[in-house]
């Protein structure tokens, strides 16, 4: 075991175990070294002040996959220009100190300790919270009546259950409780549906990229037919709805369309509409002088949580971008 995280529950202790993984070659670590050195290490082995640059640690804890995915399709591609597809695979590996296989193997199907079929209960009946903050003014306040626990109790926590996330994958979201079930996103892109009483496992969801957001829930049913929805956004800018008793997909819907966008800020649920900040890596390109920067313009946009359907947009920056110069190789 090489790292424990906890986090409080009415139900007990929320923990995540990440446990070691098999080496990697002498060839693979050799290899791996000289691809960080020429391609990596400018920006990462010591990230400047103020910048969003992960260090050499922190990449060490995301999984191969991600790292994958950022320097084939993502911010880090320009970055990677030049590289070959095995040698993308090799430094991903190296940095996550961990063979691709994560994200293949990241389904409850292949997990033991199934729980038995319960229905989703009434979210408003019992214990939970529900996104970021708790309400729609992010209070982050759980009332004792409906926690079930005091300050005071605090203190008295031990661990109940422990969540194995597979092969070094781990918590990468903010979990929500709600209807009895526990929900919780991970670096590998799969949400989980758990029993916050027990830790055994309902079902698991694949997203197409990283799940960093808080998961909201609401009411996508009526009173004649209740159902509810988990609503989160991944690292390639797609935002979701979920069914929260089965985990099949309700809809799926682009934030924006821009290459380097991402949904990191937790979409915010209010009178039947999903609201979603809209974010990018984009400065991680624009650090490339090949890259053409800058074009992402950040903003909200305020979908319909039944159906997914745009209601309108906002942008943080209001003007469309245009070419203003060239820098000092052309771009």
């Amino acid at each position: 075991m090489n790292k424990l995280l906890r986090g409080s529950i009415r139900a007990g202790v929320f923990a995540i175990l990440v446990c070691a993984v098999p080496a990697l070659t002498s060839a693979q670590v050799i290899t791996g070294i000289a691809l960080y050195e020429q391609h990596c290490s400018t920006c990462h082995s010591a990230p400047a002040a103020g910048s969003r640059a992960p260090d050499r640690q922190a990449l060490g804890q995301l999984t191969p996959e991600a790292i994958l995915e950022a320097i084939t399709t993502g911010p880090m591609a320009v970055n990677a220009e030049g590289m070959t597809a095995v040698e993308k695979r090799v430094l991903a590996e190296h940095l996550a100190l961990r063979p691709l296989g994560s994200t293949t193997s990241g389904s409850v199907s292949a997990m033991p300790n199934h729980c038995a079929p319960k229905p989703f209960a009434d979210p408003a009946g019992g214990p939970r919270w529900s996104g970021w903050g708790a309400d729609a003014g992010n209070s982050r306040f759980q009332p004792a009546a409906v926690a079930g626990l005091t300050a005071a109790d605090v203190p008295k926590l031990k661990l109940k259950w422990a969540f194995g996330f597979p092969n070094g994958t781990s918590a990468f979201a903010q979990p929500a409780v709600a209807g009895g079930r526990l929900f919780v996103g991970s670096d590998n892109g799969y949400v989980y549906a758990l029993d916050p009483a027990t830790g055994c496992s309902y079902w698991s969801f694949q997203a197409q990229a990283g799940i960093r957001t808080a998961i909201s829930i609401g009411s996508i049913g009526t009173a004649a037919a209740p159902k509810y929805a988990i609503y989160f956004g991944d690292l390639k800018g797609y935002v979701y709805a979920v069914d929260a008793e089965s985990g099949t997909p309700v809809w799926t819907k682009r934030g924006d369309t821009h290459p380097m966008a991402r949904i990191t800020g937790a979409p915010t649920l209010a009178d039947g509409r999903l609201y979603v900040p809209l974010s990018s890596l984009e400065e991680a390109s624009g650090a490339n002088p090949k890259y053409e920067c800058c074009t992402f313009r950040g903003g909200v946009v305020a979908l319909d949580a039944k159906t997914g359907a745009e209601i309108w947009r906002a942008y943080t920056i209001p003007d469309s971008p245009k070419k203003l110069k060239k820098n000092s190789i052309g771009t």
